[in-house]
């Protein structure tokens, strides 16, 4: 028989399609009745954003061998109780780098260099007002970028944004060998000197409000904020705080806590904020990459080794 995978989160097709040649594939969400009847004889498990495996989920699975989260984070997988089951998980860390980098940049550049555009035939003294009123008040190499977090996305950002003509700044808790000609920079530091601050550190606990009220107030003003993270890394409350005192900086969100987002959510309604429903990784191309970890899954099912595994 073949062995039992279940998907609780839709796939691109083609991905789905490659592991059901090869396994008993049931797609179906996991609070739905027939996923409680599958998991205790399924040997994959393959999720994405919206499921969360927890302890009590994995002491149902008795035959699970490996997790395959479609993604780059995995904090919502309890990786201590897979490690003391022998479950391994697998991801897709490279999947949506350039995706996320290429919605950063469409983010913040227009941000800093608004575009005015003609919407009708105006007579000279109307063309010279229009032009004078698109005046820019600094250039990109005028500008600080300051990246939080330095890994696949914060220096691929940095790399670009620096080949821009942007001064760059960033801090990462990881000695970092390569800076693309970025600098390396303290806390107080990058968000004391940064007219743009990005945000791109993992998910871990620790970093649950790492923007808090303390973070903001020491932002140089006016700034632009942007997350592109994880949701729970920013204290909404605090941020929405800041931004009405502070009417000139702004911030845009991909990422929220919760998600959706509800009428309760201290940013909703505020002019200065843009809020995007997740989908700075986007594009065909990431969602297909992050989709093939389906190979990975059936590479450990089949004791073979994996090409991203994360670490437990």
């Amino acid at each position: 028989m073949p062995p039992l995978v279940i998907q609780t989160e839709n796939l691109p097709p083609q991905c789905s399609d490659w592991l059901a040649d090869r396994c008993d594939l049931h797609t179906c969400p996991a609070d739905s009745p027939r996923f409680s009847e599958l998991l205790p004889e399924a040997e994959g498990l393959v999720i994405r954003t919206y499921t969360t495996v927890d302890r009590e989920m994995i002491a149902l699975a008795k035959n699970l061998k490996v997790i395959g989260r479609a993604g780059v984070g995995i904090d919502n997988i309890d990786l201590v109780a897979c490690k003391a089951n022998n479950i391994r998980v697998v991801h897709t860390p490279e999947a949506n780098t350039e995706a996320v980098v290429e919605f950063v940049l469409s983010t913040m550049l227009p941000k800093l260099r608004p575009p005015i555009e003609v919407e009708s035939p105006m007579d000279l003294k109307e063309w010279l007002s229009l032009r004078d009123r698109a005046t820019c008040n600094s250039q990109y190499n005028e500008t600080t970028l300051g990246i939080l977090g330095f890994g696949r996305i914060g220096s691929r950002l940095g790399r670009i944004a620096k080949l821009m003509g942007f001064r760059v700044l960033f801090c990462d808790i990881l000695k970092i060998k390569e800076t693309y000609g970025c600098e390396v920079s303290g806390l107080d530091t990058l968000l004391g000197e940064s007219d743009v601050i990005s945000i791109h550190v993992d998910g871990r606990e620790a970093n649950k409000h790492l923007c808090n009220a303390t973070f903001f107030a020491k932002m140089k003003t006016p700034s632009l904020f942007i997350n592109t993270a994880r949701g729970f890394i920013v204290d909404s409350k605090s941020l929405a705080n800041y931004l009405h005192l502070h009417q000139n900086s702004s911030a845009s969100l991909d990422v929220h806590d919760p998600e959706p987002i509800t009428s309760e959510y201290p940013l909703v309604g505020l002019s200065n904020v843009a809020l995007y429903p997740h989908i700075a990784g986007k594009t065909h191309t990431a969602s297909t990459n992050m989709g093939w970890v389906v190979k990975d899954v059936y590479a450990i099912i089949c004791g073979e080794q994996p090409k991203f595994e994360a670490s437990l």
